[in-house]
């Protein structure tokens, strides 16, 4: 059996749903999320299950048991834990940590555990009974010849409002849709200086790109605070269409992936717009983190706008 605890918002939630969906099918084993819960005891790094608004396979089970994996996989378990007190001891948010994971994996492989917080780090399922993984796998390489599958997998639902309904409309009548996602909420806070990349000045650089190079393009601006994003956003002459409402992160995925063009932030829910969307024009920017720290997820048909 393939297990993967889930952690973060919808965005990380598809990368772990992905690499485990992906391992299982090229092992041909079933596949258990764990959803841990840990958004109930206010845990900043996991927020509530949010998969079941997409498309997900009826063969992968998710299992919401916090304990699960120190009662069942206490191997798995332990060895987890030495990793994430090492990192979080030496700064997580501060160094790369790929590539002392990637020294780790093949000893950690044997174990039964991939654990992955940052890039690409190749896995082997290994002899043990079991295997856990966790992480974040924020790289298309995870699952790399599961594309069709998976795309048809994380299509969120679309059980439309009317005034849903209504913006996925206009966005289909547009000429040339641009999808422009601002991370804004726990981004801006103090504590989250490694995360604070894309600027205004970026996003004016963007739509400039933009305007540039789309011919009757139109800006769909998404965001989890609108509010600043109308204060700030300098549009450079391009119309601009406010995606508000009270939706589900995975109604705005909806709408969001029915874009040509797109304006990435550095966030993971940027990116499963674009790919959703399979978009060939988009806009990203040329640091995924303020401190220098890398990233898998930056693809090669991307046009790079600098953030400094």
């Amino acid at each position: 059996m393939i297990y993967a605890e889930l952690s973060g918002g919808l965005g990380n939630q598809m990368f772990i749903y992905a690499f485990a969906r992906a391992m299982g099918l090229s092992c041909q084993e079933p596949v258990t999320l764990i959803d841990r819960r840990d958004w109930q005891d206010g845990a900043p790094a996991h927020t509530a299950l949010a998969l079941d608004a997409l498309s997900i396979s009826p063969e992968v089970k998710i299992l919401a048991d916090p304990g699960f994996a120190k009662r069942h996989l206490p191997v798995q378990n332990t060895a987890k834990a030495l990793m994430i007190k090492y990192e979080q001891r030496a700064g997580l948010m501060s160094r790369d940590w790929q590539p002392f994971e990637a020294r780790m994996a093949p000893l950690l492989n044997t174990l039964g555990l991939h654990f992955a917080t940052e890039g690409y780090t190749p896995a082997r399922r290994g002899r043990a009974k079991d295997f856990l993984a966790w992480g974040y796998f924020q790289s298309a390489g995870y699952f790399a010849g599961h594309e069709e599958r998976l795309r048809a997998e994380l299509m969120p639902r679309e059980n439309f409002s009317p005034r849903t309904d209504d913006l996925a409309k206009t966005i289909e009548a547009s000429a040339c849709p641009v999808c422009l996602h601002w991370r804004c909420g726990d981004y801006l806070n103090p504590e989250n200086a490694a995360l604070q990349v894309c600027t205004p000045a970026y996003y004016a650089r963007a739509c400039a790109a933009v305007r540039d190079a789309c011919p009757g393009a139109e800006l769909f601006v998404f965001s989890d605070d609108l509010g600043y994003v109308r204060d700030h956003l300098d549009p450079g002459g391009l119309p601009v269409h406010w995606m508000e409402g009270a939706r589900p992160a995975a109604r705005d995925l909806a709408l969001m992936r029915r874009c040509r063009v797109f304006v990435l932030s550095n966030s993971t829910f940027s990116w499963w717009g674009q790919w959703l969307a399979g978009a060939q024009t988009v806009f990203a920017p040329d640091r995924w983190y303020a401190n220098g720290k890398k990233t898998a997820l930056v693809q090669q048909n991307w046009t790079l706008i600098p953030t400094k």
